[in-house]
């Protein structure tokens, strides 16, 4: 028997048992481990960020007047140079629509339409008096953080051209968890004279006076010699009409329980990521 050719024979085989066993007949060390991932891109400016790295907030308005409803509210976040509205100068149009008729789509339209866009949104349907609205939920790309600026309008519907919000409020970095609140005046657009009639006037009042509808929304021409965004005095109602002496609209189709006290309404803004 030639011996050479059995151990030639079985070195592929010898070969796998050496390869798989350690000096100490254990098995053999690991490999190196592999590179780490790299954590995504972060979002810019109006887009949300790749890998979740998105902070979220939500938004919430507090209705503290007796008889007023808010109509639905434009929220946006955005960076430092947006304003919705500025006191002393003059309603935009887009602010005028909605002071005068309740309806926010023009105002996000017009932000997301600015560079400083972040993101926006209408909230879900209208506030109560008295009442708690629900809860609106917004996203900023991390990046953003750092120099935060909310922005929210509604109308205070039985009214001509009142409205509640806040204007470039600075909610910058706030922690996770975090809740800040604003307690919020009225504002009076400037748009429209505050004549408080019913042909004037879109909201519950002016319907149970055989008013409001459609005709008594957004009119473009301004009426208001004032013209320019200013705190507003509160309504008159019809009150004391027939007294001289006393304050009283006789056009008025308001009534005592239609006034209010400022604060108007409460925003609270909550980071929950």
């Amino acid at each position: 028997m030639n011996m050479n050719k059995i151990n030639l024979a079985l070195l592929p085989l010898i070969a796998v048992l050496v390869t798989g066993c350690g000096d100490d007949g254990k098995d053999g060390a690991p490999g190196p481990a592999g590179v780490a991932g790299v954590d995504g891109t972060d979002g810019v400016d109006g887009i949300d960020g790749a890998n979740g790295n998105l902070a979220v907030f939500t938004v919430q308005l507090t209705n503290l007047t007796y008889s007023q409803p808010f109509s639905p509210a434009a929220i946006v976040l955005h960076e430092p140079g947006y304003n919705i509205f500025i006191d002393g100068e003059k309603a935009s149009t887009a602010l005028e629509v909605l002071a005068e008729s309740g309806n926010p789509s023009d105002i996000i339209t017009e932000a997301i339409a600015t560079t400083e866009y972040l993101d926006a949104i209408a909230s879900d349907g209208a506030t109560a008096p008295r009442s708690i609205g629900n809860v609106s939920t917004l996203l900023v790309p991390l990046l953003d953080v750092d120099d935060l600026k909310i922005s929210l309008t509604t109308m205070l519907v039985d009214t001509n051209d009142a409205f509640t919000g806040l204007n470039a409020a600075d909610i910058s970095n706030m922690a996770v968890g975090q809740s800040v609140s604003f307690m919020v005046p009225s504002w009076d657009a400037g748009t429209e004279a505050n004549t408080e009639t019913a042909s004037t006037i879109p909201g519950p009042a002016a319907a149970a006076a055989g008013g409001g509808g459609a005709s008594a929304g957004f009119d473009a021409a301004r009426d208001d010699l004032f013209d320019r965004v200013h705190f507003h005095p509160g309504a008159v109602t019809n009150a004391n009409a027939d007294d001289a002496s006393k304050e009283g609209l006789s056009t008025s189709i308001l009534t005592e329980a239609d006034r209010w006290d400022n604060p108007t309404s409460k925003i609270v803004i909550t980071r929950t990521r």
